[in-house]
């Protein structure tokens, strides 16, 4: 038989959902872990992978209390993590774009070649970035890929492609 829910439950549940929130934010305004970590810093990134991981031992087998006490603290920490990157001088992934890392690299995409100037302008003193928009994504796709994946997902919308290999003739 399932317990009811207590006070300290739901409260549990909030905090945690306004932590994974808070985090999801945090990563779509500055990009991906790698990206922000070489923003802040090793001695950030050391301090604030410390306290991902009480979190994630506190989750695991601590009481209610000590569980919403480590999530105030993981909290904090990402507070703390967006004024070291608000501080760094770099700027943050504009809204239509994406930050992706993709063969060890750092990518940035936006929808429209119209808007791949502004980023250029915007992360120009970021070195480790390439920048791409979709359009010049799908112009690099060959002819014959695109007419086989059409014609597949006129059977079904599920076919996903995972690599393409050329061999030279």
């Amino acid at each position: 038989m399932n317990q009811p829910n207590t006070y300290l439950d739901n409260q549990l549940k909030d905090k945690l959902k306004g932590l994974r929130t808070y985090e999801s934010e945090t990563y779509a305004k500055w990009g991906n872990r790698k990206r922000i970590f070489m923003m802040v810093g090793v001695d950030f990134e050391i301090k604030f992978c410390r306290a991902e991981m009480i979190l994630k031992q506190s989750l695991r087998s601590e009481s209610i209390k000590r569980k919403i006490a480590k999530i105030e603290m993981m909290d904090r920490a990402f507070q703390q993590l967006n004024i070291k990157l608000e501080s760094s001088g770099y700027h943050q992934i504009q809204p239509n774009a994406r930050c992706f890392r993709f063969d060890n690299k750092n990518i940035l995409v936006c929808d429209t070649d119209e808007e791949k100037p502004l980023l250029v302008k915007i992360h120009k003193q970021e070195k480790d970035i390439a920048i791409f928009s979709i359009e010049e994504l799908l112009r690099c796709i060959p002819k014959d890929f695109m007419d086989a994946k059409h014609l597949l997902s006129k059977l079904s919308k599920e076919v996903n492609f995972e690599k393409i290999t050329y061999e030279q003739r």
